[in-house]
């Protein structure tokens, strides 16, 4: 998922959101034609919607400009004296508030040259991302989407510059907006740039921890109700989730010993695959002391049943049975040995958070022997485990996506 910014070649006039004319005065009652009437509700919806908000910052939105009681040359003028002045937000701006005239006023030359000027401005205009978001080689990072719904790790965070052939100045006083794609999440919708052009986002919720979250960042500027929007220049910042590799392990204590349970760990594989789950099984001898700390969330231990693996997640079983018990009925001793096993399933991220977990217990297992019947018993678990996995199919889905 690697971000990029760029400017396009397509005018960017087709791309403004610009508000729609606000009419006043009493409005004659006589029917107009369909279609006059239907282009009207478009412009005024599409003005309703094209609304950008105000800058978040903390501190103060980007500085109006008065051009009240301006006319379109005047505009201009101040637009370019502006731009002189080497206050490219302020001009734009003016040029926003100029295209605001020539729009009421129905003069598409005048539109068609301020798009022709904005274009050559948008050509200079560049959005680069925080130093927090550059690795080592150089590269933006795709960060993790957990720690960004808890406020933490890098937030999307943006300088805008004006470029000059090699050089470079900061644009300060535009306004960046910030909006949530491919994913739900609550966030800083608009924020002024400072005096080094740098605007940062808050994000405080993601709907889905399961899917991939972008926050695509672009600047806007306004001016008389109406909205500029520069959306063909843009930064991305991706945030993703864990990867859906389970590593799965887990073991088996009876009075016989304590085991790898190998054998009920292939219906745990072939349950997580159907939820698209990667499986990778532990390869070695498992030392039970080191299993049970990382069942009981330890990070170190989870860490280092992977070695150098890195799974988004750890299914670890533990499948127990008790001693078997010969089977008497009425003062009589029978040749039948009972016993009973349980598991319990935890699904853990790397950090030991629980993200899911099953257990059952009392499940019976018999036979002609105590071997018989703790083979029997954990067969008992191994369905039971297989039946649990494949009703909770939903439940698991929805721990991975809080």
């Amino acid at each position: 998922m690697k971000s990029i910014s760029r400017v396009s070649s397509a005018p960017i006039l087709s791309a403004l959101l610009i508000v729609a004319l606000i009419f006043s005065s009493c409005v004659s009652t006589e029917p107009r034609q369909a279609e006059e009437a239907a282009q009207d509700s478009e412009i005024a919806l599409s003005g309703q919607l094209s609304r950008e908000p105000q800058a978040m910052n903390g501190t103060k939105p980007a500085k109006e400009i008065n051009s009240a009681g301006m006319d379109y040359e005047t505009l201009t003028r101040r637009a370019k004296e502006s731009l002189e002045l080497n206050r490219l937000s302020e001009g734009i701006r003016y040029y926003v508030a100029a295209m605001a005239r020539a729009h009421k006023a129905g003069d598409k030359a005048a539109l068609d040259s301020i798009s022709d000027t904005l274009n050559e401005l948008a050509g200079r205009i560049t959005l680069e991302p925080h130093e927090s978001w550059i690795a080592g080689d150089g590269t933006q990072i795709v960060a993790d989407i957990r720690a960004a719904a808890k406020g933490q790790g890098p937030m999307p965070a943006v300088y805008l510059y004006e470029s000059y052939g090699s050089a470079k100045s900061p644009v300060g006083d535009a306004v960046i907006r910030f909006v949530a794609e491919d994913n739900g999440a609550t966030l800083s919708p608009a924020v002024s740039t400072d005096g080094k052009g740098l605007a940062n986002a808050s994000i405080s919720a993601i709907a889905r921890l399961d899917l991939p979250l972008t926050v695509r960042a672009y600047p806007v500027f306004s001016a008389e109700g109406y909205s500029f929007a520069l959306k063909a220049i843009f930064r991305d910042f991706s945030y993703a989730p864990p990867p859906r590799v389970a590593f799965v392990a887990g073991i088996e204590r009876t009075s016989l010993g304590t085991r790898d349970a190998a054998s009920s760990l292939d219906g745990v594989a072939k349950a997580l695959k159907a939820y698209g789950f990667e499986s990778l099984p532990y390869n070695g001898i498992l030392a039970p002391e080191r299993f049970m700390a990382a069942y009981g969330g330890e990070r170190a231990s989870i860490s280092a049943l992977a070695g150098d693996g890195k799974p988004g997640y750890y299914a670890l079983l533990l499948v127990e049975v008790n001693p078997p018990s010969q089977m008497q009925y009425q003062g009589k001793v029978y040749n039948i040995y009972l016993a009973d096993s349980s598991f319990s399933l935890r699904i853990l991220r790397p950090d030991g958070s629980l993200v899911y977990a099953e257990a059952r217990q009392g499940l019976r297992g018999q036979g002609g022997s105590e071997r018989a019947a703790i083979d029997d018993a954990l067969a008992k678990a191994r369905e039971a485990l297989a039946a649990a996995l494949g009703e909770s199919g939903s439940k698991i889905q929805a721990a991975l996506a809080d």
